[in-house]
């Protein structure tokens, strides 16, 4: 059995399919634009360590489904230190301040337009080195 590194990373993927199912989804940006959308949470080296199906609407009101799909996935993983890579679409202040409640780091690109960024947050300008 595999042991996940320090380093863990979280998408999405598309498994195409183009007949009947409730859950198929249609998203024009993908290669393949019908299918079934899958979480994945990867490892080094490309190995995936653990999927969740996509199956419509998240049934608890009032939660992000992509902050909800992190803490699923990363359940097992959780407290022991390690960093996860996300994408815009995961990442928010909200995500970063529950998984450093449980010793995870999250490094990620954070959309300015995602609901409750504290003020000092979109204000903040970056340094480069």
């Amino acid at each position: 059995m595999y042991e996940p590194d320090e380093s863990v990373c979280i998408d999405e993927t598309m498994v195409p399919f183009r007949g009947r199912l409730n859950f198929r989804q249609y998203i024009p940006g993908k290669r393949h634009k019908y299918g079934i959308k899958l979480f994945k949470l990867c490892m080094k080296g490309g190995y995936t360590w653990h999927i969740k199906i996509y199956g419509g609407k998240e049934k608890e009101p009032g939660k992000q489904v992509a902050t909800s799909v992190v803490l699923e996935l990363m359940k097992p993983l959780l407290g022991a230190g390690r960093t996860l890579y996300t994408d815009n679409y995961y990442t928010s202040v909200d995500l970063a301040h529950k998984l450093l409640d449980k010793n995870t780091h999250l490094v990620g690109t954070l959309r300015r337009n995602r609901k409750n960024n504290p003020k000092p947050v979109l204000n903040s300008i970056l340094k480069k080195k």
